[in-house]
């Protein structure tokens, strides 16, 4: 770890300690109160962490056995809240764990280290349900809006997806007229598709994929981004 990583995770720990926040973490699921007042035992730990110094950890483990169990639901807390990034919230996550793990080492009490493990595992579901950083740059809501005013209300925008290399899937379904029946045989114009091509690269130069026309399930018309 960088010295710039350090320090900024210095400040992290040093939020932590004055949070006073309630995470639940304890053996029936029950949010417990962290300690607000402690100050200096999270920052000495990161660096002790941070260059590997096992005997140093250990030291203050023993030192702060009661202080411990609160410290790293602190950090846990903070570490989840989505007000750091997502590197910070690894490494944060990463010291607690190591903290509860030298505590059931040093203590025989593994309640710590399965809270912690059981935070993490659900941290990392969290971050892989979260919109890749392009999905969530892309105005979706304008794009919509304009493809289903170019469709004159007979368009529905059921799917739209961005990856990070700017490949997008849009689907279009052609609505059923009024009283039943499909569009099937409507012709979705080559000037349409053209100015859906153009809403598109409007927000998002230089997109790729494609977008697609579909009734009743066919397909009607696809234009390529490319």
């Amino acid at each position: 770890m960088n010295i710039k990583r350090l320090l900024v995770s210095l400040l992290l720990a040093a939020a932590v300690s004055g949070m006073g926040a309630i995470v639940p973490l304890n053996k029936g699921g029950q949010g417990v109160v962290c300690n607000a007042e402690e100050e200096g035992m999270a920052q000495k730990f990161f660096k002790a962490f941070s260059s590997k110094n096992s005997k140093e950890m250990k030291a203050l483990i023993k030192k702060h056995k009661g202080e411990v169990p609160d410290e790293v639901k602190g950090i846990v807390e903070y570490a989840m809240s989505g007000e750091v990034e997502t590197d910070e919230s690894i490494f944060l996550m990463e010291a607690a764990r190591a903290m509860a793990a030298i505590y059931k080492e040093e203590f025989k009490d593994e309640r710590l280290l399965k809270a912690v493990e059981a935070n993490i595992k659900t941290a990392q579901k969290n971050m892989e349900k979260k919109p890749s950083a392009g999905a969530s740059a892309v105005p979706s809501d304008k794009i919509k809006d304009e493809i289903l005013k170019l469709g004159k209300g007979e368009w529905l925008v059921t799917t739209m997806r961005l990856d990070d290399a700017n490949d997008i899937k849009i689907e279009i379904t052609l609505k059923e007229k009024e009283g039943g029946g499909s569009f099937s045989e409507r012709h979705v114009s080559f000037a349409d598709g053209n100015k859906a091509k153009e809403i598109v690269l409007k927000y998002i130069p230089g997109a790729k994929g494609r977008i697609d026309w579909i009734s009743g399930g066919m397909g009607m018309k696809v234009v390529l981004l490319e």
